[in-house]
């Protein structure tokens, strides 16, 4: 079954198959990408469903966000292992000022490709190996702040460097990322300890037990947005998306570091270290970061261009994403163990993240459309 349409650009006839609905596609007579109208289909016929598109459709609609289409994981990291010369990566982190923000018309509705995050990744691995094998050989203590540093934010910071590629509108800088991945991250820490501590004297925890954890650190780090969030120039839900990864990053890397620091101080034997590092490094994709950003991405999603109130906060579309961040990271504090339990938990945080990609690129072809109406 397909789709028979018309370019808005050059109106000329196109036809994509219906699973293609609300995704971009290439014009084949002016080689644009527009999408594909999100038609129903027709009456008395039902849309073949397996079972993972059903759990997928499940979890966006439980988290209220659009359904995905069109996602190729094999084309979403196309760009990874192919050769880029050097001054792409420099093009990449030189955006998001007044003038250096590219024109509405150059932005792409495309699903992202990036690719920088994973340079930035490897040569994170690289550095932490220097410091490990630097103190292997020398012992010398010197090196153990470096490799605890390194270690802990290798991982998270490469998955910032990605969400920093999926900010397709390009209109966030690096500095914007890194103060509020560095202000956010400690100010999420300080406000958990409080929330902690008021929970005990309080004793909420006596009834909600370790599942407090996930209530007082994922409002802590809601709370730590609210650094940005008064900023309008910053009004796409990718912008949040992104906000919500520095704020989830800072947090997640400053807690690694002190978890290896206190398994160095009670063992007094370098491989809890590493122990600590590797494991919290391996799972770092699917915790702090994606939860803070599914919130963040939320967030904006109810606040768009308008003056942040309060009363965001507590709006039904943003309460029942931030639900689903504590009800994972209640999930993940469970006492039942496994890489199975992690990996649902990260997956079920993944999709709901593609869906707000999804959404944003919507955002942007929508203003596009709009901007093309208006001048003509």
């Amino acid at each position: 079954m397909s789709i028979l349409f018309t370019c808005t650009k050059c109106d000329g006839q196109l036809q994509a198959p219906r699973n293609l609905r609300g995704a971009p596609v290439k014009c084949p007579h002016c080689h644009e990408f527009i999408r594909v109208p999100d038609t129903p289909p027709p009456p008395g016929t039902k849309e073949k469903e397996g079972l993972s598109q059903s759990v997928v459709r499940k979890i966006t609609e439980a988290a209220g966000v659009e359904r995905i289409r069109g996602f190729d994981v094999r084309a979403f990291f196309s760009e990874v292992f192919r050769k880029h010369p050097e001054e792409s990566i420099d093009n990449h982190f030189t955006v998001g000022s007044p003038a250096t923000t590219p024109p509405l018309s150059d932005i792409s509705t495309r699903w992202p490709q990036p690719w920088v995050f994973f340079r930035v990744f490897v040569g994170a691995i690289v550095l932490y190996l220097l410091f490990s094998q630097g103190y292997s050989r020398t012992g010398n203590p010197n090196l153990i702040p470096g490799l605890i540093l390194v270690g802990s934010f290798a991982v998270p910071m490469a998955m910032l460097i990605l969400f920093f590629e999926i900010n397709v509108r390009r209109n966030v800088s690096a500095y914007q990322v890194l103060r509020l991945m560095l202000v956010g991250g400690v100010i999420s820490i300080m406000v958990s300890l409080f929330l902690f501590s008021l929970s005990e004297k309080t004793r909420v925890d006596d009834w909600l037990g370790h599942s407090v954890v996930g209530l007082a650190e994922e409002a802590a780090k809601v709370l730590a947005l609210l650094v940005v969030v008064k900023q309008r120039r910053f009004d796409y839900t990718h912008n949040g998306l992104l906000f919500g990864a520095a704020v989830g990053t800072g947090f997640a890397a400053f807690e690694t570091a002190g978890y290896a620091l206190q398994a160095l101080l009670m063992s007094q034997d370098i491989r809890q270290v590493y122990d600590v590092l590797f494991l919290r490094g391996l799972l770092s994709p699917l915790a702090h970061i994606v939860w803070t950003a599914i919130c963040g991405a939320a967030l904006w999603r109810v606040k768009r261009d308008r003056r942040f109130r309060l009363g965001h906060l507590f709006h039904p579309n943003f309460l029942r994403v931030f639900t689903i961040a504590v009800l994972l990271h209640m999930a993940w504090n469970s006492s039942w163990q496994g890489l199975l339990k992690f990996a649902g938990i990260g997956l079920v945080a993944w999709i709901i993240v593609l869906g707000f990609i999804q959404t944003g690129l919507r955002e942007i072809a929508i203003e596009k459309a709009n901007s093309r109406i208006q001048n003509g």
